[in-house]
């Protein structure tokens, strides 16, 4: 048993990371893109019987474009709500990363944050947003540097931002924080206030295909009672 042990231990060690481009952070989103004729389905959960969903597809090189949608409810025995609406998710990037330069992308997300239990305040969606990342060679694979500001339709007069971390190890394991400022929502929870808003993933890859992680959101308790999350992403070909 304890060759077995070191066997696999030593197997995940070697193993090279194959973590593709990183489509978000742990919540927020990055400059990744995917390509044409690929499409990228992610799924989270949300406290305490919500579940929400989006797909999106690579259009044309350096665009993709999809929807998003879900409800609470949706397991169990009681009735599904669905959300009011469906949301448009949509991002184009506008420079590739380069050894001294950050990737850069625009984007667009209307769905905001949904009602759920333990929540003071709910965080108004991003709209349109502008984000930067960069990537630098390490130990077992890559660690990531991003940095997004936004202005939402719900408050024009002041732009939003967050940074983001990410670092991946061997056998696909990773790590993933973003730390959102709160400067476009309500004054009272922003992060000279309250500290913002602060979510962490721990999550593992498979050859860039699937990601399943654990969230941890709002571990600051700015919106209300910290929860957890499961989150899953795919990544397949049309």
């Amino acid at each position: 048993m304890r060759v077995v042990l070191i066997t696999a231990i030593a197997f995940l060690i070697s193993f090279p990371s194959q973590a593709g481009e990183l489509m978000r952070v742990a919540g927020e989103p990055t400059a990744g893109i995917i390509a044409p004729k690929t499409f990228n389905v992610a799924m989270s959960t949300f406290p305490s019987t919500g579940l929400k969903f989006s797909i999106t597809a690579g259009i044309v090189p350096r665009f993709m474009a999809g929807l998003g949608y879900g409800g609470w409810n949706i397991t169990g025995m009681s009735d599904p709500d669905w959300f009011e609406e469906v949301y448009f998710k949509a991002r184009f990037r506008l420079f590739d990363e380069k050894q001294s330069f950050p990737a850069i992308a625009l984007g667009y997300d209307n769905e905001g944050e949904h009602a759920r239990s333990g929540a003071n305040y709910l965080r108004p969606a991003r709209d349109f947003y502008l984000i930067f990342s960069k990537n630098f060679a390490g130990w077992g694979g890559d660690m990531g540097f991003h940095f997004g500001i936004n202005l939402t339709n719900e408050g024009p007069d002041h732009l939003g931002s967050w940074f983001g971390i990410d670092k991946s190890f061997p056998g696909g394991f990773g790590v993933a924080a973003d730390w959102d400022l709160a400067t476009n929502g309500d004054t009272d929870y922003r992060f000279d206030k309250t500290g913002g808003f602060v979510d962490v993933e721990a999550y593992w890859e498979s050859f860039g295909q699937v990601r399943i992680g654990l969230r941890f959101s709002d571990i600051l308790e700015t919106g209300g009672a910290p929860y957890r999350s499961l989150v899953i992403d795919f990544l397949g070909l049309i």
